[in-house]
């Protein structure tokens, strides 16, 4: 079963203010993610809950976390919406 990727326009906009060797460094971040959606954490800062909302989930790269959300559907498949790209030092 695929999963499918959604990529909100905030995260894709912030994503192309990076350095495109960072860029790529996220891409396979989120290749991981795809193929284990559960992957990422859910210990959430809670401004990033607030922002966000409580099911998400996020990784690390470098100094970053991708934020996104699993969505289990009728169908029995899954997504997974990526909603954003936040440096570490602003929510810590």
């Amino acid at each position: 079963m695929s999963v499918k990727l959604f990529l909100s326009t905030p995260f894709l906009q912030d994503l192309a203010l990076l350095d495109p060797a960072f860029e790529e460094r996220v891409w396979r971040e989120l290749e991981l993610v795809q193929s284990f959606p559960g992957v990422g954490s859910s210990l959430v800062e809670p401004l990033l809950v607030q922002a966000f909302g409580a099911s998400v989930l996020k990784v690390a790269v470098g100094s970053y976390d991708v934020i996104y959300e699993r969505i289990h559907l009728d169908d029995g498949s899954e997504r997974v919406n990526v909603l954003g790209i936040i440096p570490q030092r602003k929510i810590r």
